[in-house]
């Protein structure tokens, strides 16, 4: 009974590799997150600062997904028109919007409850910051609040999926009897991620090394590129497919993009902040950490790419033990993981009990994970899936090639 409550029933249609990287992605988020139920006791393990941003993953991923989507809808249909761009943004929307809104809404409703049942005001942010939340506009051009954090990648996607079609129907209308469409769609990738490379670099040069730069990353202007170093790689496998598929490649592309990206993760990791401090290289990581850092970081992500996608099925070690189930699983749900792990379960739950010794705090863990993997399983299962399949009902089909692609953001 409990596996039938908890199976979700994978085509065997997806492409492996693609879920072992919106697996990993979504694990090291939640891991993450699950250090705040250590509290003090936490001791900053070095492995972990070996690892990468787990949402810069996701962004890599999301672009790569959305990006072939978007290419080969452009290239099946010869054109890219407003009817093609508002069947993108239906189906982009019914895919993310309504877990979205059904977390927000949960959260707002508990907070009122709370502040009922005690007798004090409510903790929510002021009415039109409140607002902004249901137009991803919490972070588009300053920080987000205190409020449902972890949104702030959500809207710089969410505000990605917006931009590059539209520069691509901008550029299809000026440009569609001079160049071709591969032309056209590599201009519309080089135009925002030059755009924003540009504007982040100006901004940072603007501002004060003493500021910081975490509002670098977590805003939306300063992002809209996030996506583009996975949609680069859409382009390299829709107009260069004989580099996609070859093997050697790959191989040598996965064994670089992996050396990158730990090298980026770990150059730009607290652990070797006070080096630079030592040093008397602050103010240079300051402007790595606000500009080259994110394209760093996307490029070799997005080397990843064509091994991974080629990756299309589980053998070996990864077939037994449930191995590859456990990672197909862990990928469908992980937008549902991403909605409920900080915000939800660790601020407004697990964080409430006090981490008195380290026990407390691993036992804090262990119901953590437990909490994320049932509570977001049974939101994908009964609410999410369902929800998403309406949009067949309401859009037309695009052109994919496997189901990780019709589940992506």
């Amino acid at each position: 009974m409990l596996y039938q409550l908890f199976s979700l029933g994978a085509s065997a249609k997806r492409g492996f590799g693609l879920d072992v990287m919106r697996a990993a992605a979504i694990l090291i988020v939640v891991d993450a997150h699950a250090t705040i139920a250590l509290n003090e006791y936490y001791d900053g393990a070095f492995w972990h600062f070996l690892l990468p941003d787990g949402v810069e993953l996701f962004f890599v991923l999301s672009g790569f997904l959305i990006g072939g989507i978007l290419i080969r809808t452009y290239e099946k249909n010869g054109r890219f028109d407003w009817g093609l761009l508002l069947n993108f943004w239906t189906r982009r929307w019914f895919r993310t919007l309504p877990n979205y809104y059904l977390v927000l809404g949960g959260l707002v409703v508990l907070a009122l409850l709370r502040a009922w049942r005690s007798g004090m005001h409510h903790t929510l942010p002021p009415g039109p910051t409140l607002a902004k939340y249901v137009l991803f506009l919490q972070n588009f051009a300053t920080y987000i609040p205190d409020f449902f954090p972890e949104t702030w990648s959500l809207a710089i996607e969410e505000w990605s999926y917006i931009t590059l079609p539209l520069v691509l129907l901008m550029l299809h209308a000026t440009l569609k009897n001079r160049w071709s469409h591969r032309r056209i769609v590599l201009a519309t990738i080089l135009t925002i991620i030059l755009g924003t490379n540009l504007l982040r670099i100006v901004i940072a040069l603007q501002t004060p090394i003493s500021v910081g730069e975490l509002g670098f990353r977590g805003i939306v202007l300063t992002r809209l590129d996030a996506i583009s170093y996975g949609v680069l790689a859409a382009y390299v496998k829709q107009y260069l497919p004989e580099l996609w598929t070859n093997t050697r490649l790959n191989r040598q592309l996965l064994i670089t993009g992996l050396t990158l990206t730990g090298l980026v993760a770990f150059s730009s990791s607290v652990f070797i902040i006070g080096y630079y401090y030592n040093w008397g290289l602050t103010p240079a990581y300051g402007m790595y950490k606000r500009t080259l850092y994110f394209p760093a970081i996307g490029l070799s992500m997005a080397l990843l790419m064509p091994y991974m996608d080629n990756w299309r099925t589980a053998a070996g070690l990864w077939a037994r033990f449930g191995i590859a189930r456990a990672i197909t699983h862990v990928s469908l749900i992980s937008y549902s993981m991403y909605l409920l792990n900080l915000t939800p379960i660790m601020i407004n739950g697990l964080e409430r009990i006090p981490t008195t010794s380290l026990a407390v705090g691993w036992i804090k863990v262990i119901v953590f994970w437990l909490l994320v993997l049932v509570s977001s399983t049974l939101l994908f299962k009964f609410f999410e899936r369902p929800v998403t399949a309406l949009r067949e009902r309401l859009s037309s089909k695009e052109p994919t090639q496997l189901t990780n692609e019709r589940m992506s953001e």
